[in-house]
């Protein structure tokens, strides 16, 4: 016979705890989180603009549709979390493990991503105008449909990475790798294409 006992201490039920009791933290005023573990943690749809989360651990994370707007995510270890429609405008994620991580959607408008690992992630749709990945490693990154404008991308690992129907009006590309990236669509118009392989490019539109 079942128990009709709820799991308090079920995975689930903890993780949705741990996402409540931060929400309430920085609610009474507490937003530096530096160096935490919040693996696995749910929390969707919540205010937290400006959060310290540096070199906090991410994974697994369920942080959709939550405002982090110039949040401080340097270092942070985000891999397969997911974000996806989140606000993470001017927020900074130099050097941060977003490996495979959802961002779908997601507002990364002038956001800080130095050296982020961005491995297999999902940046379809994503607003990345104005944001600073150079020297990020964004291999088989899937950026179809994602506003680039103005982006930069110089020195960035782009190899396999899906860019059909994305914006890089105005992008800077200087020494960033396409190799086999897909072009298919993409808007290249006033784009910095210094030191970049340009038959990977042109032979798409052949």
């Amino acid at each position: 016979m079942m128990s009709t006992n709820p799991k308090i201490h079920s995975p689930i039920s903890n993780a949705f705890a741990r996402g409540i009791a931060l929400k309430k933290m920085y609610e009474l005023g507490r937003k530096d989180f530096d160096s935490e573990n919040f693996s696995g943690l749910k929390l969707s749809c919540c205010k937290l603009p400006a959060i310290n989360l540096t070199s906090s651990d991410l994974r697994d994370a369920d942080l959709d549709l939550t405002d982090l707007s110039g949040a401080d995510l340097r270092g942070a270890n985000l891999e397969r979390s997911s974000l996806s429609f989140s606000n993470l405008s001017n927020a900074d994620l130099s050097n941060a493990n977003l490996r495979g991580v959802n961002l779908g959607g997601a507002d990364l408008s002038g956001a800080i991503l130095r050296g982020a690992i961005l491995k297999n992630a999902n940046l379809r749709g994503a607003n990345l105008s104005n944001a600073h990945l150079e020297f990020a490693d964004m291999q088989e990154t899937d950026l179809t449909g994602a506003n680039c404008f103005s982006c930069n991308l110089s020195y960035t690992n782009l190899k396999k990475a899906n860019l059909t129907e994305a914006n890089l009006n105005n992008a800077n590309l200087r020494k960033s790798d396409l190799t086999e990236a897909i072009l298919e669509g993409t808007g290249l118009n006033n784009a910095n294409l210094e030191g970049v392989n340009l038959p990977s490019i042109t032979e798409q539109f052949s």
